[in-house]
């Protein structure tokens, strides 16, 4: 392995534990909320990358309930953008300190800080004037995505809207699911399980 690929994958680990140890929000202890397992995550990300899923020159990835942005941040070393919408604005607002609070520990152990390729929007993932600005502020419209993503929430309508209003061979990535699969219509299934953490689902558009 090269020393910046070493240094790449502590970068990485450092991440999924510091995330990990913050599955809470904005009312502190008693704010505990579900959120993607990140250690269970850089195995996802290593298939995906291994099929050459993930390209960090051409990859558009969006977080249909990114939360505190936490899943944007590690997708940020392998894609040319992160995109998220969260439709709490509390939750939302601590992306930028808990951010800060990482880079501040990486430079600590002179690890790398994350590309500023992350843009996240307040809003619902379900209304088209939530895409129109994001092209706006961005010049990506929803059918430059190449990744869509959401733990488990409003899935069936995620999927639905994907198959109607994506590009073909857009990929969509659900994590929650184990043995039970739904299908979309418009969707297939493409990887059952990702990373064999019985975890994550990966559908492909198809026309």
């Amino acid at each position: 392995m090269r020393a910046n690929d070493s240094r790449l994958a502590e970068t990485i680990a450092f991440i999924a534990r510091f995330y990990d140890s913050r599955k809470y929000g904005y009312e502190g202890l008693e704010g505990y909320r579900k959120s993607t397992d990140l250690r269970k995550f850089t195995f996802i990300i290593e298939e995906l990358r291994r099929l050459n899923l993930l390209r960090r020159d051409r990859t558009v990835f969006l977080d249909l309930g990114c939360a505190d942005g936490r899943v944007n941040l590690l997708l940020s070393y392998f894609v040319r953008k992160s995109l998220g919408i969260e439709i709490d604005s509390l939750i939302l607002d601590e992306y930028e300190p808990r951010k800060q609070a990482l880079i501040w520990e990486l430079e600590g152990m002179d690890l790398l800080a994350p590309p500023g390729n992350i843009s996240l929007f307040a809003g619902s993932s379900l209304e088209r004037l939530t895409y129109d600005r994001i092209a706006e502020q961005t010049g990506i419209h929803f059918t430059d995505v190449d990744l869509f993503y959401t733990y488990i929430t409003l899935h069936d309508l995620f999927g639905e809207m994907i198959a109607s209003n994506a590009r073909d061979g857009a990929l969509f990535l659900v994590y929650g699911f184990h043995k039970v699969l739904p299908r979309y219509d418009g969707l297939e299934i493409l990887i059952p399980d990702v990373g064999s953490q019985s975890i994550a689902t990966l559908y492909r558009r198809v026309g």
